[in-house]
């Protein structure tokens, strides 16, 4: 599947209903591939209560826990886990105290007998796995019934798809500044390296575009549900995906808000991510980057390769201002403010905004707009600075 496939049900018409147990091997699969959102679709109508709702779940969790599933079947044990947390996600409206006692004690005795299992859904759970065992055997969670499940599905899908061009332009970058850490061919052709990650980074904006697809109303429906509980953990959001975050780290140090939202952000990315992320932020504050590698001296660019270097740049802006649009029209709640958001107008801001600020959080619990705007903003002044050197404020 590529980009002009994702929300388009003529291309890539709406996930299967057809049953088949034991194809994924969690005991709740039917269940919530099925019965699930259209559980949630009466609760949306008025014709089911969260009360009905719970008791209907009763027998069905007191079977699953008595089952005591073997401790060595990884696939199995995250497909439960991501179908329990899609359980205890369908109350998220109406509060936590909803859910069945049943439901969180299960939770909580997998989580005890799994310690790497995500106790919420996670961006791992949600967009991952779910995606994953898609595109193994047809099987996707999704919360919406109908029409709406296909926008839900490559919702999620973009997500899953497109971040392996990001991943491979973090690691062309991260190529220039640790040669030894790469092929020596690599290091020694920036130009090369520099013209591939362009090209990854267009790709991943054009994911990132189809998203204007979705409509407000259908992401609406599905959005409570990733949404975190106050003082709970974090939601499920795309402000999570890791490799965006080693594509910055390898190209400047991290400023003060951006350390800020990666102190908060490292329990929320997948598991594999967070040593990889810690290790090149490290490196990267102690100068392991593309901006402080030029400054040093230790990368060394001709005027043909800064001005690919600048066409990268120009690329990740590309994406971050799409990233910026889609969500705009998505939540245009959180952008009351109309003013102040185009390119012009971030690169004017004396600095970068409190992400803490608690108006308007997304899914992530940050704020919505000073997330998107501080990161167009960094890659703004570096790039003014690597056209107008010094000119850019220091950035760590």
């Amino acid at each position: 599947m590529n980009s002009s496939q994702l929300f388009d049900d003529l291309a890539h018409p709406r996930p299967h209903t057809s049953p088949a147990p034991d194809r994924s091997g969690s005991p709740l699969r039917d269940y919530v591939l099925h019965g699930l959102p259209t559980a949630l679709g009466e609760i949306s109508a008025g014709s089911l209560t969260y009360r009905q709702l719970a008791d209907s779940q009763e027998q069905l969790l007191r079977d699953v826990a008595a089952q005591r599933l073997a401790a060595d079947d990884e696939r199995t044990a995250r497909l439960l886990q991501l179908d329990l947390l899609f359980l205890l996600s369908g109350y998220a409206p109406a509060g936590p105290q909803a859910a069945p006692r049943a439901l969180t004690e299960l939770i909580s005795d997998r989580c005890g007998r799994f310690p790497a299992l995500d106790p919420h859904l996670s961006y791992e759970l949600l967009i991952d796995v779910n995606c994953e065992e898609y595109l193994r055997s047809g099987d996707v969670r999704v919360f919406s019934a109908g029409r709406d499940a296909a926008l839900e599905r490559d919702f999620y899908l973009g997500h899953h798809l497109s971040e392996p061009w990001a991943k491979s332009a973090a690691y062309g970058l991260r190529s220039l500044v640790l040669p030894e850490a790469a092929t020596r061919s690599a290091a020694t052709r920036p130009a090369a390296v520099l013209d591939d990650v362009a090209e990854c980074l267009a790709e991943f904006t054009r994911y990132m575009a189809r998203y204007r697809r979705l409509s407000q109303q259908a992401f609406h429906r599905f959005r409570p549900y990733h949404m975190g509980h106050p003082g709970g953990p974090r939601g499920a959001s795309g402000a999570f995906m890791p490799s965006v975050q080693l594509l910055e780290l390898a190209l400047l140090p991290p400023s003060e808000g951006y350390g800020i939202f990666l102190d908060q952000s490292m329990s929320y990315f997948p598991a594999w991510s967070r040593p990889v992320i810690a290790r090149w932020r490290g490196d990267s504050v102690r100068g392991a980057n593309v901006f402080q590698r030029l400054r040093d001296g230790r990368l060394v660019l001709d005027g043909a390769g800064r001005d690919r270097l600048v066409r990268v740049i120009d690329r990740f802006v590309d994406f971050r201002m799409a990233h910026l649009g889609v969500t705009r029209h998505a939540l245009p709640e959180a952008f009351r403010e109309r003013t102040g958001l185009t390119r012009r107008d971030i690169r004017a801001q004396d600095g970068e905004r409190d992400i803490l600020d608690g108006r308007d959080p997304g899914t992530s619990g940050f704020s919505v707009r000073h997330v998107l705007t501080n990161a167009v903003y960094r890659l703004l002044a570096l790039r003014a600075d690597l056209v107008h050197p010094g000119s850019a404020p220091a950035n760590s």
